[in-house]
């Protein structure tokens, strides 16, 4: 008896629960995203935390793990440069801005700038504009299909870390340039305006 009254005790908004477990009855609440009826009892169908949405009179359940995040058309993402071709640059998406943690995303990884895309005005050589191993931050301009197109063209967008192409020591910012601090190498780039200042 005691072990029943337990198993049902109350559940409140917040609280985790594992699958199986009681949550309620069907004269309390709806049953919402990973909630099922049964015998007029509520139970979980999965780990996850409870939320209660009293406007709709619902209890559902947020994963416990949550889905990893697909790129969509507006996002902003940061990518490694894997290869500076004649008309474009194919990268590797490593993140999409604004999203918890680091969830790995969940499509193919691959994305591409077209040399149209880069900046404003005529771009002569991409290598000129970004090099192997550099990080990227760019916007989603196309999801349809692989690889991604992402576009630099804001002053924001552009390259924000990037390595000395002889030493590899981290390249500081002067002016519209690349410095080495360590060689004395100077490099261009598509720089973004927030270079060396986002954490990836």
């Amino acid at each position: 008896m005691e072990e029943n009254s337990e198993r049902k005790k109350t559940i409140k908004d917040g609280d985790f629960v594992l699958p199986g477990d009681y949550l309620g009855v069907i004269e309390e609440y709806l049953p919402g995203d990973g909630v099922i009826a049964e015998d007029g009892n509520l139970y979980s169908t999965r780990a996850g935390w409870v939320r209660i949405n009293k406007d709709k009179i619902e209890i559902s359940l947020e994963p416990a793990s949550k889905v990893p995040p697909v790129p969509k058309k507006g996002d902003i993402v940061y990518a490694r440069v894997l290869e500076v071709k004649q008309q474009a640059v194919l990268l590797k998406m490593i993140k999409i801005e604004g999203q918890e943690g680091n969830r790995e995303i969940a499509t193919s990884k691959l994305a591409g700038i077209h040399i149209s895309q880069v900046k404003d005005g005529f771009v002569e050589d991409l290598r000129n504009e970004f090099k192997v191993g550099d990080i990227v931050r760019a916007r989603v301009i196309a999801d349809e299909k692989s690889p991604i197109q992402l576009t630099t063209k804001d002053p924001d967008l552009g390259v924000v870390y990037a390595l000395c192409s002889k030493c590899r020591t981290p390249l500081v910012r002067k002016g519209n340039q690349l410095v080495c601090p360590k060689c004395g190498n100077v490099e261009t780039r598509k720089i973004s305006n927030l270079y060396r200042k986002v954490k990836i």
